[in-house]
């Protein structure tokens, strides 16, 4: 298209409205504090273009397994999480979650007062904090423990994987997590003959480890998922003496989920459904060879972010009162390098952009947004479409093919000035996306121009 027809185009639509308003008019209210940058614009009467990529849907199980020793110095906490959750959001199904938790072994010998002591003066429990409660309010809930049969390796798994336990349960027979407790913390006991069935938990160190595989817990009648704290997991044997309490305590190692959904079926009218857990995501791509990235090839760009959001108020107006559901707390959106040779690598596009594999580059996002919205600020959109219209411009590939979006529930987080994308929490969560239309406004990049 010639420059003139470009700047008729431009001009037509700030006189007339359209795609383009100024820079003060060009968010809705639910955008509000939202991609407001800063920099000051270049040239004069700069304009906004909202465009809008096509949208589809993505399913790919997100990681859900936990190795302490493993884990980045960046990476804080993590969680496992059991139970099972009816939604009352369209579409989002059955989903039913189990968890599984190994414990690293002692330094030191367990304490000769449990050693030595009768069967029955002695115990086992598990101890766990809360951390995370998706569904219908209850003060507790029934569970069941059993113990790994082999060696499960959980670290990286993801949420479909599963591990061999026995067929009996090893918790006593009315284990119950009491969600009522104000301090968060649960105790489930395991049955007074575990502790005699497991020597090994008298051994030390690697010994321990290579002879306790763990265990997995279930609570199949919940209408709740429940998660805890992988950092705060303890087992933790016991006995009493003439009044004195003796404890030896084993801490958290590795954790796991494995998640199923049944049912499902369509969003909500009018939305796009993204699931935690079951890793259900969206892609979104651009066609710079269509309106409006095509008229833009000429024309300066100033500002670029690229906005994916979350319908928060649909999804509370789905909720019942007695229902809880936490919101996001952090998205992830992954973009994939055209196969083209002379694509820009990840770090060439910008520096704290992450390579992740050969293709796929993860982008820092603002965590202010969430959760109303995975939102990429102009440091990392601007030289994203700036370099994806000069490569098109001159017969090239765009920088990027694909976004993929997910839900996270972590935010990013700055160590030493430098953005660091960590593993999204394991979550059961739905987030609603708006499909098009004004208001809400539907995933779109955000390109302020200034017209030649």
């Amino acid at each position: 298209m010639p420059i003139s027809m470009r700047s008729s185009w431009l001009t037509a639509l700030l006189v007339g409205g359209g795609l383009i308003a100024s820079l003060a008019a060009c968010t809705d209210s639910s955008d509000v504090g939202l991609g407001v940058g800063s920099d000051p614009l270049q040239g004069d009467n700069p304009a906004t273009v909202d465009a809008v990529p096509d949208v589809g849907t993505t399913r790919v199980p997100p990681i859900t397994g936990d190795n302490v020793r493993n884990r980045p110095r960046s990476q804080s906490a993590w969680r496992f999480l059991i139970g099972s959750v009816d939604d009352p959001v369209s579409g989002t199904g059955l989903v039913e979650a189990e968890g599984y938790i190994d414990f690293a072994g002692r330094s030191d010998d367990v304490p000769s007062e449990i050693e030595n002591a009768s069967p029955d003066a002695r115990a086992a429990e598990l101890r766990l904090k809360t951390d995370y409660f998706h569904g219908y309010s209850t003060e507790s809930i029934d569970v069941e423990v059993y113990d790994l049969t082999e060696e499960a390796d959980m670290d990286s798994a993801r949420a479909t994987a599963s591990f061999n336990a026995d067929a009996s349960p090893v918790s006593v027979d009315t284990a119950q997590i009491n969600l009522s407790d104000s301090d968060s913390l649960v105790t489930i006991r395991l049955q007074e003959s575990w502790i005699n069935d497991h020597p090994e938990v008298f051994q030390t160190g690697e010994d321990f480890e290579s002879n306790f595989h763990g265990f997995k817990i279930t609570a199949p009648s919940s209408e709740a998922v429940v998660g805890f704290s992988s950092s705060d997991a303890t087992l933790r044997l016991r006995t009493v003496s003439s009044g004195d309490t003796t404890t030896a305590d084993y801490s958290g190692l590795k954790t796991f989920t494995h998640i199923e959904q049944t049912g499902g079926g369509a969003s909500p009218s009018g939305y796009r459904l993204m699931q935690d857990g079951v890793g259900t995501g969206l892609t979104m791509s651009w066609d710079f060879n269509e309106s409006p990235l095509d008229t833009l090839e000429e024309s300066p760009l100033n500002r670029a972010e690229i906005f994916v959001p979350n319908d928060t108020s649909e999804l509370q107006a789905l909720t019942p009162s007695n229902f809880e559901r936490p919101q996001p707390q952090g998205y992830r959106i992954i973009a994939t390098r055209a196969s083209s040779p002379d694509v820009p690598l990840c770090g060439e596009v910008q520096s704290t952009v992450f390579p992740i594999s050969d293709e796929d580059c993860t982008l820092p996002l603002d965590p202010t947004a969430a959760p109303r919205a995975a939102l990429v600020p102009d440091n990392i959109s601007f030289p994203i479409f700036q370099q994806s219209l000069q490569r098109v411009r001159s017969g090239q590939s765009p920088v990027f093919t694909t976004f993929r979006v997910h839900i996270a529930d972590r935010a990013n987080t700055s160590v030493n000035q430098a953005t660091t994308i960590q593993p999204g929490l394991p979550t059961t969560l739905p987030a609603l996306v708006p499909k098009g239309g004004t208001e809400p406004k539907p995933p779109r990049a955000t390109l302020t121009v200034t017209p030649l």
